[in-house]
């Protein structure tokens, strides 16, 4: 069993074993912040185990005998799922829970999660993430936060070992919008890349040497390097779980655009954004009859 709100070190909560959250998870393990997990796949909670995590029966227990709450689900509904789990325990409380919402969402559903939590007694905070689990792990995230002077402190502290670059956005919500306006960029750049190794390949030009020019002026950064092997990939090569994983991250690609067009008050930058999602799936080369000439490899 989970022990009380008591002890010397804060005790953090964790809905949502994905591979982000589990970084992050463990992230507070290595640095010894006690940690108790719970999500519906059991394997992913029992690796955490052994990591040295206690796992929860559910977000309500997580809530009634945790300091601080973390969430890292996919999407809305599953936000919306998760917090009302979590209402149930922080009812039973006799002091405030502040819960993290890491997931990318628009920003009206973490003011709905707020609401829903302050009605139960707790405090809600946008605390979205940049960077990948590899980075969680390591402590080196962009945390984009919204409300970040009202936090509660045993939340606040926790800011510094999950990343090396924190981001006061403004009020709660503001940091769900930045983080789609960053991912914007991410995904505007991978496009732009996909397509002028389309155009290189087209003109015989050495896509190497292309690269090797961005690198040169500051224009390749290290998340789209990180993306220039998939550009590599020959026809038939991208199947089975890689194919399956790289349609995953189409699937988060497309549903970040399309939040990202709902905060558009312009409609030429909605029309551009709407663009930018349909073309994820050729850009990552799991468009259906995809060839190499369409993604350039």
């Amino acid at each position: 069993m989970i022990e009380g709100v008591s002890g010397e070190h804060p005790r953090v909560g964790y809905v949502g074993m994905g591979q982000l959250g589990a970084a992050m998870a463990g992230r507070l393990l290595d640095v010894g912040v006690p940690v108790s997990v719970f999500d519906l796949d059991t394997a992913a909670t029992a690796a955490m185990v052994k990591e040295g995590a206690e796992v929860a029966a559910s977000g309500a227990e997580l809530a009634s005998t945790c300091d601080v709450v973390s969430v890292c689900v996919p999407d809305a509904g599953h936000v919306d799922l998760a917090v009302a789990d979590l209402a149930h325990g922080t009812a039973r409380r006799d002091r405030p829970l502040t819960v993290m919402l890491h997931s990318t969402v628009h920003p009206d559903t973490v003011m709905s999660a707020r609401r829903a939590l302050a009605g139960a007694g707790g405090r809600l905070h946008d605390v979205c993430v940049a960077g990948g689990a590899a980075a969680a792990r390591e402590g080196q995230l962009v945390l984009f936060v919204g409300g970040r002077g009202e936090m509660a402190d045993e939340a606040a502290d926790l800011l510094d070992h999950y990343g090396n670059h924190v981001v006061a956005a403004g009020p709660v919500g503001a940091g769900a919008a930045m983080k789609l306006a960053f991912n914007v960029q991410t995904y505007a750049q991978f496009a732009a890349t996909a397509t002028a190794f389309g155009m290189a390949s087209s003109a015989a030009v050495d896509r190497e040497a292309l690269a090797e020019a961005w690198r040169h002026v500051g224009q390749l950064g290290a998340l789209t390097e990180q993306f220039l092997p998939i550009l590599e990939l020959g026809s038939g090569q991208l199947v089975g779980a890689a194919r399956d994983r790289m349609q995953a991250t189409v699937d988060i690609a497309r549903k970040d655009l399309r939040l990202a067009a709902e905060l558009c008050d312009d409609g030429v930058l909605e029309g551009l954004l709407e663009a930018l999602g349909s073309a994820m799936p050729e850009v990552f080369g799991v468009a259906d009859g995809a060839t190499d000439d369409g993604r350039g490899r």
